[in-house]
């Protein structure tokens, strides 16, 4: 069984894949890390020096090879906040995993990301006076992609990560 977390940036995918890995005694796998080590470049610089369309396409390959590949009995794996915007990845995630997406609200994600937007393509030169207009702009394109896939929702708003971890367990 793969689980895979999707939500937009700064919801805590990589935080809850982390620690619900461990509660599972799995493997967890990040997938913008996997792409970094990949690629021997960050997401950042990846965006920067190659452009986003290259981004999404190694993205897309990489994450079939990840699904295609995996010989783990159970693997947790966490998308980037982007990765359901591709067609194709949508297809792959909606077959093979069970796909947990944590939703919160846009003024929850705005608050959060306005600490780390400088380090995030696509939120890192938004003005600080149109930011939250930006991120709920963004997170409307993706928004279809979260919906389509997920097996279940949880809202991340006001929980703790042990909160989280807790209703994920129950419902798998």
């Amino acid at each position: 069984m793969i689980i895979s977390l999707t939500g937009f940036m700064g919801v805590g995918k990589s935080t809850v894949s982390a620690r619900l890995a461990k509660h599972l005694y799995c493997k967890c796998i990040d997938l913008d890390k996997y792409i970094e080590t990949k690629e021997e470049l960050s997401i950042e610089d990846i965006f920067r020096l190659k452009g986003e369309p290259y981004f999404r396409n190694r993205e897309e390959f990489y994450l079939n090879e990840i699904l295609t590949e995996n010989r783990e009995k159970v693997l947790v794996l966490s998308l980037g906040g982007g990765t359901l915007i591709s067609l194709k990845n949508q297809k792959l995630i909606k077959e093979k995993t069970l796909c947990v997406y944590l939703k919160s609200t846009t003024d929850t994600m705005s608050k959060r990301l306005s600490v780390s937007r400088k380090s995030r393509p696509g939120i890192e030169s938004m003005a600080s006076d149109s930011f939250t207009k930006g991120v709920e702009m963004l997170f409307e394109m993706r928004k279809e992609g979260y919906e389509y896939c997920n097996s279940l929702v949880i809202d991340v708003d006001n929980r703790s990560v042990k909160d989280i971890l807790a209703l994920i367990i129950s419902s798998i």
